[in-house]
């Protein structure tokens, strides 16, 4: 991962967050924490500094815990979507 990628990566799950409490407000309730566990996980894959890096073993589960959640992070905020549309939610799907 390029190193400018890399230090984007926490102002984006920032952005994530700003976005999905702006859209949903008190809709995004159960969103927080897995939030969080994205956060955790990708602080474990991008140590900094003098922070303990993770053995190739560690490395793989953290990427593969971290897809998992961007995953079903997709499918709630799809689900949410849906649901906002169904319900003529104004919005959370407008551009």
């Amino acid at each position: 991962m390029p190193v400018a990628a890399i230090e984007a990566a926490p102002a984006l799950l920032q952005e994530v967050r700003r976005t999905v409490d702006a859209r949903l407000g008190a809709g995004r309730y159960g969103l927080p924490p897995l939030l969080d566990e994205l956060g955790q996980t990708l602080a474990r894959m991008l140590p900094g500094p003098g922070d303990a890096r993770l053995s190739p073993e560690e490395q793989q589960q953290a990427r593969a815990s971290f897809a998992g959640m961007v995953d079903t992070l997709e499918d709630v905020l799809e689900a949410l979507h849906r649901s906002g549309r169904a319900g003529n939610v104004m919005g959370w799907g407008e551009r």
